[in-house]
This record gives structure tokens, C-alpha cells and sequence, in this order.
């Protein structure tokens, strides 16, 4: 698909945005915690793909492109927030679970409710991760990558990877906590 985008047949970058969106978007989305901010950011990260597709280098390494992809999505993610000046502090308004969902839709109402606000909770802890951890744990986490795969996304040693994954959760937990507290207030 890609030789066939650099043929100039531009309708052949298609089946990767459709391959490839629920991941971008799901990344964006937790790392900027806004569903607009997100979609821009994952609009982007595929127009930059699309332009960039002559530089890209799969190299016989398997998820090159998805690899690659995320990458852009992260860094465009990052630039949204280095931009912005935003604190590490979470969103006033709540995420609803069909913006960042960590799991399956369970059977009854009650569970369902329940679960809303768990994901809800979850999102308002990882806002409050510092992003160099927030960005591994949501890779790591929530997409489930390998760490060979994180490795080249982000471009940082697999041991750096790991620890950061090991203090973002610690981190998480004290978000986690920091919010049951405010909670009780």
C-alpha cells in the first residue's frame, strides 16, 4: 500500500487510516484527555504520515508502519501540549467511557454505571502523570505494546522504558489515591 501511495495513487493510504485510526485516536485521546484535541491530533498525525511516507524505512521490522505512526501521533500529542503550557493537572470536565474505554462493556446497568465512573476515574489519574511517564503507561497499559515496540516510538533504551512504566504506576496509584481523598472531602 504504501509503494502504491508513493506511485501517486493516493486512495491506497486509505486501508492504513482505517487500519490504524482506532490506535491514534485512543493514543491522542489519552495523552491530551479532550476528544477535539485528540482528533486533531490523530487528523494530523495521518497527514504527516501521508507526506512523510517517502522517508519512511520499515527495514523488515515488524509493526514498522504502526511503529512509526504512533510515534508522529505521540510527538504531535506532546507539541498539542507544549503548546498549550498545560499543567499535568486533569480536565474540569469528565471523559465519558465511549471516549476512553480500558475494557469490555459489562452486561447489566448497574456494572455498566460502575464501570463509567471507574474509567472516568482511571482518565482523571492518568491526566495527572507526569507525560514522560503518561506516555509509556498508555502505551505499555492501554495499547498493550511490547516494549520493542515502545522502544521505537519513543526512541529510549528498553530498560529507561521499563522504569518508567514501574514509576508511572506508582505515580498512577497516588493520582488514584490524591483523587479517592478529594473525593471524600
Amino acid at each position: 500500500m504504501i509503494a502504491r501511495c508513493l506511485a501517486g495513487e493516493a486512495d491506497a493510504f486509505r486501508p492504513l487510516v482505517q487500519r490504524y485510526q482506532r490506535l491514534i485516536f485512543s493514543v491522542a485521546l489519552r495523552m491530551l484527555g479532550g476528544r477535539a484535541e485528540a482528533e486533531d491530533v490523530a487528523q494530523q498525525a495521518f497527514v504527516d504520515a501521508f507526506d512523510a511516507l517517502d522517508r519512511f524505512r520499515p527495514e523488515d521490522r515488524p509493526h514498522a508502519f504502526s511503529t512509526w505512526l504512533v510515534r508522529i501521533a505521540v510527538n504531535r500529542a506532546k507539541d498539542v501540549l507544549k503548546s498549550k503550557r498545560w499543567s499535568e493537572e486533569p480536565l474540569d470536565r469528565e471523559i465519558g467511557a465511549g471516549e476512553a474505554s480500558f475494557a469490555h462493556d459489562p452486561a447489566t446497568p448497574e456494572t455498566h454505571a460502575m464501570r463509567d465512573e471507574q474509567l472516568r476515574r482511571l482518565q482523571r489519574a492518568l491526566l495527572r502523570v507526569p507525560i514522560k511517564y503518561r506516555e509509556v503507561l498508555i502505551l505499555k497499559d492501554v495499547e498493550e505494546l511490547p516494549y520493542d515496540e515502545i522502544h521505537g516510538i519513543l526512541n529510549l533504551p528498553i530498560t529507561t522504558l521499563k522504569i518508567r512504566v514501574v514509576r508511572g504506576r506508582v505515580m498512577m496509584q497516588k493520582a488514584l489515591d490524591q483523587l479517592d481523598k478529594e473525593g471524600r472531602r
